[in-house]
């Protein structure tokens, strides 16, 4: 059976069609030592003015980020101008960011999944496209706080050679998602939003906790059910065949920690093993989450009709292929849906057809 993967994968959910730039910076992010607070302990970052609970409106405020950067203000930022898929986590924890900048629609002009549940009427963009960056409109918006995440080293959308003149106008949290598994990155995402005076104990906050807790739990149970049956998470493009390492990427980790069994590819370098069409059949699986992103990939039907190697992938062969959905934003509402197909996709999955 065979694994592949796009090119651009993991982070490279904002990417789109440009992968090779991506590929570009996976190159730096396997070579670059990770931030501070990556793995680091809890020292080094908390949510400071929130640690006793909801911050005051008014007073100082500090709040250090997963680079293990202390953010001091005057008072509690109160316009937040946000990458997308942060965006998104703090729209869920009802921080409602003035400004948004990264992916928001598709090419046929929907929300794109990265949004999640954000109005994108009642925010302003202020840049779409990896790698570039409206100042002007950020500047227009007067933001107290930017808030961005970043995968290893890279502050993700921000370019390098602007972040001072970005840095001029509003601090920048970075949270960190590289390795970070779903339910860590969103309860990181909640005490941010609960030192920018979200109520992390609200109605709809503990709802959606306990619904995101039920869809876990569901997939444990199914992998339970399910023992031996191996698991892999792939992408394709024209060129190359890509295979997940669920150390990278936060979402295939939390599914290996609910006890799915996930191939981890053995030369994987910023978050793939890239192989060859020839070389796909190199990792066999009896289910595989397939990238489901649009641009820039291919579907599983082009890659039947295309390639011999996907085609005779045992689990192609039984119907075994469901979407990974990588363009999901880490929060307890749009997570739901992603585990409860995971794990109605694993009750359904015959064991070892490869």
């Amino acid at each position: 059976m065979s694994i592949f993967s796009n090119s651009a994968a993991s982070p490279a959910q904002e990417l789109r069609s440009d992968r090779r730039r991506f590929l570009a910076f996976t190159g730096i992010v396997a070579a670059a030592p990770l931030l501070a607070a990556c793995g680091g302990s809890e020292d080094k970052k908390g949510t400071d003015s929130a640690a006793s609970g909801k911050p005051a409106a008014s007073g100082p405020w500090s709040f250090t980020d997963d680079r293990g950067k202390k953010i001091e203000l005057p008072k509690r930022p109160e316009r937040i101008v946000a990458q997308s898929h942060p965006a998104a986590a703090l729209w869920d924890f009802g921080i409602k960011p003035v400004g948004i900048f990264g992916p928001q629609k598709t090419e046929d002009g929907k929300p794109s999944p990265q949004v999640g549940n954000v109005d994108l009427s009642k925010t302003t963009s202020v840049g779409t496209v990896f790698g570039e960056f409206q100042m002007e409109k950020l500047i227009s918006l007067k933001p107290d706080l930017v808030v961005t995440i970043a995968y290893g080293p890279m502050v993700w959308y921000i370019p390098e050679d602007i972040i001072k003149k970005v840095e001029e106008v509003a601090p920048i949290a970075v949270i960190q998602l590289m390795g970070v598994a779903v339910p860590d990155a969103v309860k990181r995402f909640g005490e941010l939003a609960a030192a920018l005076g979200a109520d992390p104990q609200s109605a709809e906050v503990k709802k959606a906790k306990a619904d995101f807790e039920a869809a876990a739990e569901g997939v444990k149970k199914a992998a339970e059910a399910k023992k031996g049956l191996s698991v892999a998470v792939v992408s394709g493009t024209k060129e190359t065949f890509f295979v997940a390492d669920p150390e990278f990427h936060g979402d295939v980790k939390f599914f290996q920690q609910l006890g799915l069994d996930i191939v981890k590819p053995e030369k994987a370098e910023a978050g793939f093993e890239s192989l060859s069409w020839e070389q796909a059949g190199r990792y066999k699986a009896d289910l595989l989450l397939e990238d489901a992103r649009p641009e820039g990939g291919l579907t599983n039907q082009q890659m039947t009709e295309a390639y011999p190697t996907w085609k005779a992938a045992a689990a192609v062969q039984a119907g075994q292929v469901i979407d990974w959905q990588t363009e999901t934003p880490f929060t307890y509402q749009r997570f739901v849906k992603v585990l409860n197909d995971l794990a109605t996709a694993v009750s359904n999955a015959r064991v070892d057809v490869v």
